[in-house]
């Protein structure tokens, strides 16, 4: 898989040694859902990166999808 340069109409960020380069329409996006978190999950049933779109996921915002 290749990787194309950053444009100048790109956000750069760089966190923990990390880069990461977003096109103007996904950080629209990101913007306006609230940000995004990556994390990490290593439990039983499910292992990897879950990506969560701003109050996607919280059901304190009404945003839940099938919390209990």
């Amino acid at each position: 898989m290749a990787l194309d340069e950053p444009k100048d109409e790109d956000s750069v960020f760089e966190k923990d040694g990390v880069r990461f380069v977003l096109d103007t329409q996904t950080s629209d996006v990101l913007n306006q859902s609230g940000g995004l978190t990556i994390d990490y999950v290593d439990e039983e049933y499910r292992r990897g990166y879950m990506l969560k779109l701003g109050s996607a996921g919280d059901c304190s915002t009404g945003g839940c999808n099938g919390c209990g």
